[in-house]
């Protein structure tokens, strides 16, 4: 921006001056409970601002004591704000559409309320932004587990006129809705995935047609990938993409967040992959997280691999039979403090085997369904794209709002 002029009624601030609640919750000893009132954490807010509150990943604190706490109880209009951990800084709205009727937040989050001079939701879309994120995390300290304090509202941001931030509000509100309504529309292909395998198959573990069962150590030779020495250089930084299990998140893959040299192939326990191969992860919250890797690769320990047998399965067959099965097949994890599957136990899963023609009819159809998701998740990333520069010119002063408000009347 050069030399760009502010609208006059616009004014420099520090948000610390227009908030007049900043608190955090807090659980009994011994953590949370299995039912009583629900208690909000980080993994309850995502990356869009939304609320992950669905009843199996709800955690609750006993009545009495949510009766009794003096802070840290949601109401509407409240903005939260994780405070620490992997997820800091993420931030979410309580809006009318907030589905619980009581809630609370646990530790790991913060509870904003606004004076009057601002609106609640503005500022949640001003903290989600680029521009707040920034900000927020600013006050970020620590490093295994860091996190912000209650210091983090201490920034200068530019405040419009009221009027003016509930048109911003409004015309967020109009674009995140056509966001939103994408997202749905990629969601429902995939369930059209799954539901055109249970209808030609029937349910993978109830297995309602009596159809054959293989173990997957009968499809393919499975193996483990490995770690290379990070304390030698001469094995990273090279043009072999290396996974790891945290990266298996669709049913393709093209490329990794790390890459590994020859080198490193040669004098480690990493292999290469072959193109086309199935790759499973093992240990805890990715056990059975799954890819087809469309480039030769390698992996870390924590995956399981293998070139299937095309003269016995189709692959993308074998990909949404274990991840439509896989609550089950995770079921067969073992440990304590964290539950893995081993490469014996990924060999020894059996999956139901209909004749390879109807695999092959299946994933067929699969694939003319990824062309149709491809385009619209282009299309999406769009929308993404231009709702995040929306955000930053509406927090700058750069859009004009005057003729807006003409418009709208």
């Amino acid at each position: 921006m050069k030399n760009r002029k502010l609208p006059e009624t616009w004014k420099k601030i520090n948000l610390e001056d227009y908030i007049i609640t900043l608190e955090s919750g807090k659980r009994p000893k011994g953590g949370a409970v299995s039912n009583g009132v629900p208690s909000l954490g980080g993994e309850h807010i995502n990356n869009f601002g939304e609320f992950n509150i669905k009843s199996d990943k709800l955690k609750y604190v006993p009545r009495d004591f949510y009766e009794k706490m003096k802070s840290g109880i949601i109401k509407e209009g409240d903005i939260l704000v994780v405070k620490d951990g992997a997820t800091t800084g993420k931030v979410a709205f309580v809006d009318t559409d907030f589905i619980l009727q009581e809630a609370c937040i646990n530790e790991h989050v913060f509870l904003l309320r606004t004076n009057k001079d601002i609106c609640g939701k503005f500022l949640a879309y001003y903290l989600r932004s680029n521009l707040g994120q920034r900000k927020i995390l600013n006050n970020f300290r620590g490093a295994t587990v860091g996190g912000i304090s209650k210091e983090f509202i201490n920034f200068n941001m530019l405040l419009p006129p009221l009027e003016i931030q509930k048109k911003i509000v409004q015309m967020l509100e109009k674009a995140e809705d056509a966001l939103k309504k994408k997202k749905e529309a990629v969601k429902l292909l995939d369930e059209l995935v799954k539901s055109r395998f249970i209808e030609m198959f029937g349910n993978p573990v109830k297995n309602p047609m009596k159809l054959p069962k293989v173990k997957l150590e009968n499809l393919g030779d499975w193996k483990t990938g490995g770690t290379p020495l990070r304390s030698e250089s001469k094995y990273y930084n090279g043009n072999i993409p290396w996974l790891s299990s945290g990266e298996l998140n669709s049913i393709y893959c093209f490329n990794s967040a790390e890459m590994i040299t020859k080198l490193a192939i040669k004098e480690s326990s990493a292999k290469i992959i072959e193109k086309g191969s199935l790759l499973l992860g093992m240990y805890d919250t990715a056990a059975l997280k799954s890819t087809i890797n469309m480039i030769e690769c390698s992996c870390n320990q924590a995956i399981a691999y293998a070139k299937l047998d095309p003269r016995l399965v189709n692959t993308i067959y074998s990909y949404y039979c274990i991840q439509i099965g896989k609550d089950f097949y995770k079921s067969q994890q073992r440990g304590v403090r964290q539950k893995n599957l081993n490469l014996s136990m990924i060999k020894g899963l059996e999956i139901i085997m209909p004749n390879l023609q109807f695999q092959n009819q299946f994933a067929d159809f699969v694939k003319h369904v990824d062309k149709l998701k491809f385009e619209m998740e282009k299309t999406l990333k769009k929308l993404e794209d231009n709702f995040n520069s929306l955000m930053q010119k509406a927090f700058n002063g750069e859009l004009e709002f005057n003729s807006q408000l003409k418009m709208d009347k």
